[in-house]
């Protein structure tokens, strides 16, 4: 995915994205550095920068959580993201809803230029459903 962009695979950025890319969920900050140092030790702060440069060449995208909490999930491929998120307010997971497809309001100004448009659903999961019953 790296070499597709034209830009350099560092290992740390070959870690992060194969992280995630294993992942079902989007992850956090924390998340991300409790599995990466399972293997190796693993500097927070390049984490961040390795975060910010994949959201930078839109290889990943922030997804913002109840808890103020960014979490951090693969970008589908030649696509801007452009779809809708439910987060369980019971265990907190956030999972994508890909056939959840926010619309653009047609009262933004014209002169304005729209690049994206956030969508996040807040409910109870079917686990957590379950859990109840």
């Amino acid at each position: 995915m790296i070499h597709e962009i034209g830009q350099r695979p560092t290992s740390s950025r070959v870690a992060v994205l194969n992280v995630l890319m294993e992942s079902e969920f989007p992850l956090t900050h924390h998340e991300l550095l409790q599995t990466l140092t399972q293997e190796a030790p693993f500097d927070r702060v390049t984490l961040y920068r390795v975060l910010d440069w994949l959201v930078e060449c839109n290889l990943v995208h922030p997804i913002l959580g109840d808890d103020r909490a960014r979490r951090f999930q693969l970008t589908q491929r030649n696509a801007k993201h452009h779809h809708a998120h439910f987060e369980c307010s019971s265990c907190g997971k956030i999972f994508c809803l890909d056939e959840v497809k926010p619309r653009i309001p047609n009262s933004v100004p014209s002169h304005f230029t729209v690049e994206s448009v956030e969508l996040n659903i807040k409910g109870q999961c079917d686990q957590c459903n379950s859990a109840k019953n």
